[in-house]
């Protein structure tokens, strides 16, 4: 396979033979200028064509950070970049409970999707919640813990405003990335367990 030519040599090449000779020193200059520029849009358009889809994103990374709302750290390589680019990409293709419960996994968690019913006569038993009709909008995600370390805030006198709760905990990522991922038409509250 022959290599193919510079574009240098392409646009020499579309010179009239007898009139123009493409070694004339202002005109060799001319060519190699113009012929450099079309090799930099030749190559930015195939680096264009690598980031459409993430798999070669190359100079056009943090676009795609940016579009994903990642935020990454200082000393991240590109690979580490790349993959959590690709990961924030891939987590979103799932609405069952196992979905969820794997996402969570992922930052540590064991969790237990419920998915809440209203009673209904016939269904229902004595001594089970009543809940209204509009609760089949609404489900529940027990947390069992966390291998990352659930905090736990306490209402203190002097470090603690009132009106506040006297306990809060929680993890602010789980939640966000449930309630990012979840149907728009639904509502998840949290139970923690330890």
């Amino acid at each position: 396979m022959t290599p193919s030519p510079s574009n240098r040599e392409l646009l020499s090449q579309l010179l009239p033979p007898a009139s123009y000779s493409p070694d004339a020193p202002r005109l060799s200059a001319e060519l190699s200028a113009e012929g450099a520029a079309l090799d930099r849009a030749q190559l930015s358009s195939t680096q264009l064509a690598g980031a459409v889809t993430a798999l070669q994103p190359g100079p056009l990374l943090p676009d795609w950070e940016r579009i994903c709302g990642l935020t990454p750290p200082p000393d991240a390589t590109y690979q580490q970049r790349l993959q959590s680019v690709r990961g924030k990409l891939a987590e979103t293709g799932g609405l069952s409970k196992n979905y969820f419960i794997q996402l969570a996994k992922s930052l540590g968690y064991d969790i237990d999707i419920s998915e809440l019913q209203p009673f209904r006569a016939g269904l229902g038993r004595a001594g089970e919640q009543v809940w209204s009709g509009q609760v089949i909008w609404q489900w529940r995600v027990t947390v069992h813990g966390s291998k990352g370390g659930m905090q736990t805030y306490r209402f203190r006198a002097g470090q603690s405003l009132a009106g506040e709760r006297l306990t809060a905990f929680g993890d602010p990522r789980l939640e966000d990335l449930i309630n990012d991922l979840k149907p728009a038409h639904t509502y998840v509250y949290f139970a923690y367990q330890a």
